[in-house]
């Protein structure tokens, strides 16, 4: 073999010096337009092999701390394991992408695994479960005065006072009809929700968006509506969103770990939530909103979030607006109805995070995980319907 010339130095040097400068030209270019975050979001997905954020990502991010109270432990009547494991694998619920699943059957667990190293005590991402969170907070500010269901969001947050900004009402933002345009896509790096999830100031990132049309009437799933729920209760009640679900939820409902809420800057620096995802808790503490839901708004026969709201928040939007069709959502939340026409409803998240309530059972599934199946039905994943249907044959109902 031909024996290749020596590489000269200083043309090495001019080399490196060149590549030096343009990263440096690219990194000070993405900070200055407002897209630096993108390297950090990089770090924690595609660095780890992900296309996307995933329930591992606490370590990322600057959390709130939600503080426990006396905790309330779930009785526990497990049923027999070959029927959980038979159920499970009837159901193709045990796979490679699942991480928990837990069956509570009147208000005791009947069921529970973990997975992929998970157990009790793991705290996972929520996701778009937090919409839910954030819709019960809502709730309990209306019921302690600071906001009115049916008022123009102009009230509260003068920006939106022209145009069709002035029809837009604080039930609108929780049913999806703001007709604000956030966008939802999550592949774009340089879309809105990838800003929302990875970059500072939210405030800042809201702050341009109007109203583009006569709101109220079609329901289109956007993260950004959430965001303003969540100005809407900060600005009203100077509360956080933690400090709402901490001393109106958390606390009361016993829940035994801490949760973490991922914020937009530091705690001392005025960060807040980002109401559409980032809550952090355990698989047993998830199931906890499942049971408040189930009881429409009680705990253990306590009322915690105003009963009548929470029926509203459980009803389809055609119920509540006839001039919209979408009967799959209420306030926040998904619902559906299974084939033998039992009405659930299902805190969604990314990846296949489930909160399920079947009133109709006394059930409340749970399920978290790193993926879900791609499949639908009725607007939900084909994995709601798997879930139900394996607690519903662990429980023998």
């Amino acid at each position: 073999m031909k024996n290749l010339p020596p590489v000269n130095s200083s043309v090495m040097r001019k080399i490196l010096i060149l590549l030096a400068v343009f990263i440096a030209f690219v990194l000070t270019a993405s900070y200055l337009s407002g897209y630096g975050y993108i390297w950090g979001g990089m770090a924690e997905t595609y660095f780890r092999g992900w296309k996307n954020s995933n329930i591992d990502d606490l370590s990322y991010r600057t959390p709130r701390k939600i503080e426990t109270g006396a905790a309330w432990v779930w009785p526990e009547k497990m049923q027999d394991s070959v029927r959980v494991s038979a159920a499970l694998i009837n159901h193709k619920v045990d796979n490679e992408h699942i991480a928990s699943f837990l069956v509570i059957h009147r208000d005791t667990i009947r069921c529970e695994r973990y997975w992929q190293g998970h157990d009790a005590h793991t705290l996972t991402n929520s996701f778009s479960m937090a919409k839910t969170i954030t819709a019960l907070a809502v709730g309990m500010a209306i019921d302690s005065g600071y906001l009115e269901l049916q008022a123009p969001v102009h009230q509260y947050l003068p920006r939106f006072s022209e145009g069709p900004g002035r029809e837009l009402t604080v039930e609108h933002l929780l049913q999806m009809r703001s007709h604000i345009p956030f966008g939802e896509d999550y592949k774009n790096p340089f879309a809105f929700m990838a800003k929302a999830y990875y970059a500072p100031d939210i405030a800042s990132l809201l702050e341009p968006y109007a109203v583009g049309s006569t709101p109220g009437t079609e329901w289109e799933y956007q993260g950004g509506n959430t965001m303003l729920l969540e100005e809407l209760v900060r600005v009203t009640s100077g509360k956080s969103l933690s400090d709402w679900v901490e001393q109106g939820l958390w606390k009361p409902m016993g829940a035994t770990d801490p949760a973490y809420w991922g914020l937009d800057a530091p705690v001392e620096e005025g960060g807040i939530e980002r109401s559409f995802a980032q809550y952090y808790a355990t698989t047993r503490d998830y199931a906890r909103f499942g049971a408040l839901l189930l009881d429409t708004g009680k705990w253990q026969g306590a009322p915690l979030v105003p009963q009548e709201y929470t029926a509203r928040l459980l009803t389809p939007i055609h119920t509540l607006a006839p001039g919209c069709d979408a009967t799959h959502y209420g306030y926040q939340i998904w619902l559906g109805n299974t084939e033998d026409g039992l009405a659930f409803s299902a805190m969604e998240g990314h990846r296949g995070q489930f909160v399920i309530s079947v009133p109709a059972l006394d059930l409340v599934v749970v399920r978290t995980g790193y993926d879900k199946a791609p499949d639908k039905l009725r607007h939900l994943p084909g994995d709601v319907y798997r879930c139900i249907a394996a607690a519903r044959e662990v429980i023998g109902g």
